[in-house]
């Protein structure tokens, strides 16, 4: 297995967890496109667990299927193989995943205001803190004011930089697709 291979495999593992990639890895070995009862046959698993995962990896760019019709019975066929070309699109959208939480967060500290505790470093939003008497829930000491300003400023930072990427390696990608 080449290293393009052993990194999709981790990305794999890491967004669909270890449980669905089983049956790309067996793709990649195969270097072949399968049905999903000839993969389900050679694991020896049931069509159905083979199937479920299959769906997992298809809904996450990783794996993608041709589809043919059967001539006796009518019913499609689809042949399975990895889409190690989607790798960039993947990891594109992964950091859209990652900045769309950055924006959500950002929002919140924008929006809120928050108290922490000096002890434990837990943090508290305004009804939180009201409803505990502005006490700490977990030590009971008072809480105090929390100064967002260092959040945003890091926060808006974070955003810019992961919004110039992506936008920098969507324009990579389409370029490397049209040439």
């Amino acid at each position: 297995m080449d290293e393009r291979e052993k990194t999709f495999l981790k990305l794999a593992r890491e967004l669909v967890g270890e449980e669905n990639v089983d049956v790309l890895e067996f793709l990649l070995k195969k270097k072949t496109e399968m049905t999903d009862k000839d993969i389900a046959n050679e694991l020896g698993v049931k069509d159905n667990d083979v199937r479920k995962k299959l769906y997992i990896l298809y809904d996450n760019g990783f794996v993608t299927y041709r589809k043919t019709r059967d001539k006796e019975n009518g019913w499609y066929i689809y042949y399975w193989r990895p889409n190690l070309d989607a790798i960039n699109e993947i990891l594109i959208q992964r950091k859209r995943d990652v900045l769309n939480k950055l924006k959500a967060r950002l929002a919140s500290e924008l929006n809120g205001t928050f108290y922490y505790c000096p002890n434990d470093g837990f943090r508290a939003d305004f009804e939180t803190a009201m409803e505990n008497d502005f006490k700490c829930i977990r030590c009971g000491t008072p809480l105090e004011a929390y100064d967002a300003e260092r959040a945003k400023t890091v926060l808006t930072a974070l955003i810019k930089r992961l919004e110039e990427e992506i936008d920098r390696e969507t324009k990579l990608v389409g370029s490397s697709k049209s040439g």
